[in-house]
């Protein structure tokens, strides 16, 4: 890791460690040249990202991002449903949809032609907020988005396409980051940003599932980790191994982190690790049988392997494995809005195998979350 990281890779994107893994993808894009720019946008909870591509040659130009000014209305996708559905709708399309129109302006000033198209990839709420549509089903039993998507779309003026969600919680973000599979290749993708969404691919067999995580470490990040909340990992782990937060998550001695903190990050992190556990458990996979874990997301891509292991976010055994993918919903986008006519027919592919696990109606997630709520003793 750079030593002057900030901790957010997609505000940054300098850091080669940590850029769109090449390496991720089983078989080169057949981009169809054509004349032109267009634009490839990752519409996530807290950052929004705009990546600007010469349609000729694929190559990416320029990105642009800006911090989601949806955050006024609350860090994470329930309280955007709730603002939404208490007649906020509009308030929030507008703000996100004005913004992107003013980061497409700026990106405009770095091509010689017209910017003819745009892709998007983002969770299915931040995709609802986007196109206004109703919230409502996204926050009652049985959590079902709105509607069902169109191929194509009118926004800010040019065609735009939008990556599909697979379920309520499990969205394009994490659609747009399959594009990338290695078919023949038996893998975890974790997007671990503001919030958590994870994907267990092996050949013929896709199961995804959420968890809510990602806001218990944006929210300690505030406490003097410094850099962010991949951050936050490291100064938690730290304290464990010095014994300042013991088993339970009991603070010892003082700390940065206050008690309710901690409890936070325990719940988070126990919610990702059981989710984890389930979705091998369902696919009848042991650790050994897992070729890789792909780590994504603001938080995801950033954090220290080691620390992850010592707080029990990520197994022991499979920490060999654990490879930084960087910002795949972006790397998605940008694949689709390249190689359009072979990213479709794997979207659809990836929708004929998916299947959804609800983590709190398992009947093992509440043995294991309580079991992964300890810090200490993992393998």
């Amino acid at each position: 890791m750079n030593k002057n990281c900030i901790g957010n890779c997609l505000l940054c994107g300098k850091c080669k460690e940590y850029s769109i893994l090449e390496s991720f993808d089983d078989e080169p894009m057949k981009i169809t040249p054509r004349e032109g720019f267009g634009v490839a946008i990752d519409i996530g909870t807290t950052t929004v990202v705009l990546a600007l591509c010469d349609l000729k040659n694929g190559a990416v130009i320029k990105r642009h991002s800006f911090y989601n000014p949806q955050r006024e209305f609350g860090p994470d996708v329930i309280s955007r449903i709730d603002a939404a559905n208490r007649g906020g709708l509009f308030v929030l399309k507008n703000m996100i949809n004005k913004r992107i129109a003013s980061g497409l302006k700026e990106l405009k000033k770095h091509c010689d032609g017209e910017i003819s198209e745009v892709v998007i990839a983002g969770n299915t709420v931040m995709t609802h907020l986007l196109l206004g549509f109703s919230c409502q089903s996204l926050g009652v039993f049985p959590f079902r988005p709105a509607r069902e998507l169109l191929e194509e779309y009118w926004l800010f003026g040019l065609p735009a396409t939008i990556v599909p969600w697979f379920t309520a919680f499990v969205g394009g973000d994490i659609m747009a980051g399959l594009l990338f599979r290695k078919k023949k290749e038996s893998f975890l993708l974790v997007d671990l940003g503001t919030n958590g969404e994870m994907a267990l691919y092996q050949e013929g067999k896709l199961l995804v599932t959420a968890s809510a995580a990602g806001p218990a470490f944006e929210g300690a990040a505030g406490c003097g980790a410094g850099g962010g909340a991949s951050f936050v990992i490291t100064e938690l782990a730290n304290l464990v191994k010095k014994g300042s937060i013991d088993e339970t998550g009991m603070i010892t001695e003082d700390n940065i982190f206050t008690q309710k903190q901690v409890r936070d990050l325990q719940l988070a992190k126990s919610a990702v690790r059981s989710g984890l556990e389930i979705l091998l458990a369902a696919a009848g996979l042991s650790y050994s049988q897992v070729d890789k874990v792909y780590l994504a997301g603001g938080i995801g891509q950033a954090m220290d392997i080691d620390d992850a292991v010592t707080i029990g976010l990520i197994p022991a055994k499979l920490a060999e494995k654990v490879i930084p993918a960087g910002n795949t919903s972006l790397g998605g986008a940008i694949r689709l809005l390249l190689a359009k006519e072979q990213g479709k027919k794997e979207i659809a592919e990836l929708q004929a195998l998916v299947n959804e696990i609800n983590l709190a109606e398992h009947e093992r997630f509440n043995d294991l979350f309580m079991e992964n709520m300890f810090f200490g003793g993992y393998v």
